[in-house]
């Protein structure tokens, strides 16, 4: 089996995109770099594990972790669409249609999950003074807006001036 993920080296990246052996069958175990960002050619069956690991942070704790979650019916054809891209095939969910129906339409934006210290520093760069009142596409929570303000006041990243 090869291994992909975002974090591997782009040479051992590379091998998942080497054509097997002929007579072998070539198995790639990978996170969610693979569901939308590249085709690898010849997938011909998904198996898809119905979850995802997804960056959350805790506003009233200040810390940021990855979180095992259900994904979404979206990501979920997402990654079905990985398979017969080239020839015929098919994606194998592993959980029952009626809990698939109960999955989410979409993942959580990142925007209203993740930290915001680095939008502000963008934001604040861009000339925007009030990033509390800037209209966000994906509205984030104000108590995350907040933080990631009072962390980078914190660090001298931001001044009063």
């Amino acid at each position: 089996a090869l291994p992909l993920f975002g974090a591997l080296p782009p040479a051992a990246q590379m091998a998942a995109f080497e054509p097997a052996p002929l007579g072998v069958r070539k198995i790639i175990v990978s996170t969610s770099v693979a569901e939308t960002s590249l085709t690898i050619p010849g997938v011909v069956f998904v198996v898809d594990c119905g979850f995802s690991k997804q960056r959350y942070c805790n506003p009233k704790t200040a810390t940021e972790a990855l979180v095992v979650c259900p994904e979404s019916r979206a990501s979920a054809r997402q990654r079905a669409g990985r398979a017969g891209r080239v020839r015929a095939g098919h994606a194998y969910v592993l959980m029952p249609e009626a809990s698939f129906h109960g999955l989410p339409p979409h993942n959580v934006p990142e925007m209203q999950r993740s930290s915001l210290a680095a939008v502000v520093l963008q934001l604040k760069a861009l000339g925007i003074d009030n990033v509390l009142r800037f209209d966000f596409l994906s509205p984030p929570p104000p108590e995350a807006l907040a933080l990631a303000l009072e962390q980078l006041y914190a660090l001298g990243a931001l001044s009063e001036k």
